[in-house]
């Protein structure tokens, strides 16, 4: 989705990168640039530039760089919009509003009003956890639990009185109607009308990572819930909000707007799998932790992990439940090459048991020592087996193992160090099951193609594919991109001559498409207003490390930039008659063609032969 133009040029000229990076990271001034610490790899020697002249940053170990808006975007893990509207509030500037439907107060399909609508509640719920006498029992489960004033505080964890009515009738007072908070997921209606969803239960804000209120969990009380089994319901022991406007299940998980702040240096985030566990990591100090809410972790949730954090570590309960789940999404996270290790508790413990029990230093030693997933995958697959004698389970084992293998990018081994990791794991399954390492590779071949041919498997690694290396665009497409950011003038000889379906789909024909967009409006193709005009984070680095070694490229060479351009424009010139050639070529082994056509083609052919080797 696009931005009004003068909105985003309004920020960036209200915006300062010296400022905003100053906001974030210790600067120091060398010449005309900044340096400072790069917050995204271990970075002793400051390695993070920011040039006021360009308003541009760059780290040159991570390879990463762009405008303010992408530093905003990378800081603080929001998309382009989100960047926008936090810049705008620095600055002091209101945006300009889309065009939107005309809202009312009250109105449940207002997101502002139901976002509104759920700080509310939260806060209604703290207050009533904090002062209500109807909250004693809460309290004494708080207690019981060892959960901290301060963690209360931190996580606004609240308390829903066993009442059909309350949260009702102080919405009604507030102006909230009931429509309102049953499109929150807060009231759901019934044979009696309108009714509290969550009553008798401890309650804890789910909060997106801008900490907007987006739904709760709620945990009912033992003392409520044996009142109500000795009456013949038994309540749930968890209930999480609804999906809604606001909340999907699977964008979501608790702590997060809390544990990305932890993980700007060391980006590894500890997936636990209940709030109070979350909340009893942070009270030892382990701020890096978060949990899902009511679902198991998947694909959607991946790509919100891989905004923060590198890698993750898995903590399991020590019971085969937590096993048998692990198992099961184990295979996604290896296709979407994400660094998981698995810790596994003690047989009937959770985290919050663990940490009160043994406390936070053993914690971490587990959370160090936690194998990786493969490793993980192997001793589930193993246990219980013999390997040799068992041969029917032994096969199953091994087949669930290398499908997992082949299920990562590196699987049939791409990367060199894929190719490292995935033969050290076949050299120890040919040892473990006794069978030759040929055997081994063949088998992880075909399981490979399968997983290739599997749309559901490639959508997924699709999603989770690795950004574009610079390295990995055509030489031609990217030295054509810099001559124009080098001389805008020559912008009328390339676009009468080159479209942008002459460059392969990807990052170099979407800013040719943009420069184009800008020469047929009047607007300046140059840097800044590209610059500003594109909103994708890959895309605004991409163009900024064209524009850097353009720049040196005006110190370092001699040539005159027509000369380069006409050398460009030979090369898109010598690929339009490769594409004729093989276009040629397929009409010529077509089996109905008749001999004039044929004849005819193979002029056309003759003729651009003769016409690249410059005869007449």
């Amino acid at each position: 989705m696009t931005h009004g133009f003068d909105d985003k040029d309004g920020v960036r000229q209200a915006t300062d990168i010296v400022d905003l990076v100053g906001g974030y990271l210790q600067l120091r001034r060398q010449g005309g640039i900044y340096l400072a610490q790069c917050p995204w790899h271990d970075d002793h020697r400051p390695s993070l530039q920011v040039n006021p002249a360009r308003q541009s940053w760059k780290c040159w170990v991570c390879d990463i760089g762009g405008d303010a808006f992408s530093f905003v975007m990378k800081r603080e893990g929001l998309d382009f919009r989100q960047a926008l509207e936090l810049l705008a509030e620095r600055a002091g500037i209101s945006l300009a509003h889309r065009p939107v439907a005309k809202t009312v107060a009250g109105n449940p399909n207002d997101k502002p009003t139901l976002y509104r609508a759920m700080a509310w509640a939260a806060a209604e719920y703290h207050k009533c956890l904090k002062s209500d006498p109807a909250a004693e029992p809460a309290r004494r489960y708080l207690a019981m639990r060892g959960i901290n004033d301060a963690a209360v505080e931190k996580f606004q964890t609240g308390f829903a009185p066993n009442s059909w009515s309350w949260l009702r009738d102080r919405g009604t007072a507030a102006g909230f109607a009931p429509e309102v908070l049953g499109a929150c997921g807060l009231l759901a209606s019934g044979e009696r009308g309108w009714y509290e969803r969550f009553r008798g239960r401890l309650m804890f804000p789910i909060q997106d990572v801008q900490d907007r209120v987006v739904a709760f969990g709620g945990r009912i009380l033992p003392e409520i819930a044996e009142e109500e089994s000795s009456s013949g319901h038994a309540p749930a022991k968890y209930i999480n909000s609804p999906e809604s406007l606001l909340y999907s299940k699977s964008d979501q998980l608790f702590g997060l707007n809390i544990a990305r702040h932890a993980m700007s240096s060391d980006r590894r985030l500890i997936i636990v799998e209940g709030y109070t566990d979350v909340i009893a990591a942070w009270m030892a100090g382990i701020e890096n932790a978060a949990a899902v809410c009511g679902t198991a972790l998947n694909q959607r949730h991946i790509r919100l992990i891989r905004r923060f954090a590198d890698g993750i570590t898995l903590v399991l309960d020590g019971d085969a439940a937590g096993q048998r789940r692990t198992n099961e999404i184990l295979e996604q996270f290896v296709a979407a090459d994400v660094d998981l290790r698995i810790m596994t508790l003690p047989e009937g413990q959770d985290p919050c048991d663990f940490l009160q029990a043994r406390g936070a230093a053993d914690f971490r030693r587990r959370v160090d020592e936690a194998v990786d997933a493969l490793e993980h995958k192997i001793v589930v697959e193993t246990t219980g087996i013999d390997p040799v004698r068992d041969t029917h389970a032994a096969n199953l084992a091994l087949e669930n193992i290398l499908r997992t293998i082949a299920a990562s990018p590196g699987g049939v081994g791409k990367a060199a160090s894929s190719r490292l990791r995935t033969q050290q794991v076949l050299t120890r399954l040919s040892h473990t099951f006794q069978i030759d390492l040929e055997s081994l590779h063949r088998r992880l071949v075909e399981l490979g193609r399968r997983t290739r041919r599997d749309p559901v498997a490639a959508n997924e690694k699709e999603a989770a594919r690795p950004r574009l290396r610079f390295s990995d665009l055509r030489i031609h497409e990217r030295e054509l991109l810099q001559i124009l950011l080098r001389d805008g003038e020559l912008l009328d000889c390339v676009i009468e001559n080159i479209g942008p379906d002459e460059f392969l789909p990807g990052p170099c024909r979407e800013i040719y498409q943009l420069v184009c967009e800008c020469y047929h409006t009047g607007e300046p193709a140059n840097y800044e207003t590209l610059m500003l005009r594109l909103e994708d984070a890959d895309l605004k680095q991409l163009l900024d490390r064209l524009d850097e070694e353009s720049q040196a490229k005006v110190l370092k060479t001699e040539v005159e930039l027509p000369l380069q351009l006409t050398s460009v424009m030979n090369a898109f010139e010598r690929q339009r008659g490769d594409l004729d050639k093989r276009q040629s070529l397929a009409s010529l082994a077509e089996p109905q063609l008749n001999p004039t056509e044929e004849a005819r083609i193979l002029e056309r052919m003759f003729q651009q032969a003769r016409e690249r080797q410059g005869i007449q």
